[in-house]
């Protein structure tokens, strides 16, 4: 199938094409997911599928089961660095994110697979070694962004509680204070300073425990940055801990929906970035 296809897809409507089945398709769809070519991946695989979903064009059974190939494809090439299989696996990533997006608004998942999702992306967050987020040619990687947009959705979803909730705040701030090997340059701190606002919005997690969260940064591995600047390595997980410690404060000043105790999360968010010292 050409693009001009699946131009054809969008301009009707995105209607199933005459001669053609939505499973068919939708396994063509699937097959772009690791393709190079940045049109296939974010204009056709991406776009297309995320209109099936928000026309019900698909039953719960099946999107259950491609929720089972999603999370599989997650293991595909895991551990590579600066490889072509990112994409299969940041792109399967944000089709997750799409499907908890749209059980957000009616229930479409069973009971127990929000959870099974979380636990499989929390593990993805932590073993995924391609940071790069913008590729000349092939188009976005962004593993870390496309983590984060799924840990925000998950975090609106009715199945997941405060201990799961918990575990992404702890998830997040390990990759951030470890981040010794690339600076993030192209929004991540931004996209998981979001998913941070909606942990928050739930307020399902103490704020002692928040206030403990947050003193973490400080006191990565049990020391503090004392001497980041002048180490290469070191330096770059610090400029990516405070970026986002900078961002959640700046989501937190322009949150228009009420959050509990607001000013005191923008006080113990301030706390935070003041004890960051890399001298």
């Amino acid at each position: 199938m050409n693009k001009e296809f699946w131009v054809s897809i969008a301009r009707n409507d995105y209607r199933v094409s005459d001669g053609q089945t939505l499973e068919n398709l939708t396994e063509t769809l699937f097959s772009y997911l690791g393709s190079t070519d940045p049109e296939l991946r974010d204009d056709i695989a991406y776009i297309v599928y995320a209109n099936w979903l928000k026309r019900e064009m698909y039953s719960s059974e099946t999107i259950r089961s491609h929720v089972d190939k999603l999370l599989s494809n997650l293991d595909k090439g895991i551990g590579e660095i600066a490889s072509d299989t990112v994409f299969l696996r940041t792109f399967s990533m944000l089709l997750l994110a799409e499907i908890v997006h749209n059980d957000n608004k009616k229930t479409l998942l069973a009971r127990q697979q929000p959870k099974s999702i979380l636990e499989k992306g929390l593990s993805y967050l932590g073993t995924e070694k391609d940071p790069r987020g913008y590729i000349p040619v092939k188009g976005w990687a962004h593993a870390l962004a496309h983590t984060a947009d799924l840990m925000l959705v998950l975090a609106r979803n009715r199945n997941i509680g405060a201990a799961e909730l918990w575990s992404m705040l702890v998830a997040i701030s390990s990759k951030i204070v470890h981040s010794t090997d690339h600076v993030y340059i192209h929004g991540e701190d931004e996209r998981l300073a979001s998913a941070v606002i909606e942990i928050l919005r739930r307020d399902l997690v103490s704020l002692n425990q928040l206030e403990a969260w947050a003193k973490s940064f400080s006191q990565p591995n049990g020391s503090d940055w004392k001497g980041a600047y002048v180490d290469e390595e070191r330096n770059r997980a610090f400029q990516n801990t405070r970026n986002l410690l900078r961002s959640i404060y700046l989501a937190l000043t322009l949150e228009s929906e009420e959050l509990s105790d607001r000013e005191g999360l923008l006080r113990l968010f301030m706390n935070a970035l003041s004890d960051l010292k890399p001298f």
